[in-house]
């Protein structure tokens, strides 16, 4: 059974924009796999307190087939591929349930 998901996410603690940069195209590439890349944006960009930035959000709801397993293999993967990029970045995501959502 699937499930309609909204994908949210914010990676702080970047260190500069060439770095947030690189922290886009790996996420993009994670995008790639996980075959939700046309479905998520992701930018770049600097904070309320002028620090650099990095964040993204689904289009539209994402249909996943099996969430509850998908779930801590995806958000695995997105901490390992922003550790890998930006040591001291601090990724956070966010799911949101808009069938449930009045």
């Amino acid at each position: 059974m699937s499930v309609n998901i909204d994908l949210a996410f914010t990676v702080t603690g970047v260190a500069d924009e060439l770095q947030a940069r690189e922290v886009v195209g790996a996420l993009e590439e994670l995008m790639r796999d996980e075959a939700i890349d046309g479905y998520v944006r992701i930018t770049a960009g600097v904070g309320e307190d002028g620090a650099c930035l990095v964040s993204g959000k689904s289009r539209f709801p994402l249909s996943i087939s099996g969430f509850h397993r998908w779930q801590p293999h995806f958000e695995g993967l997105f901490a390992m591929t922003v550790a890998e990029v930006a040591a001291a970045a601090r990724p956070e995501i966010s799911w949101g349930y808009p069938d449930e959502e009045y």
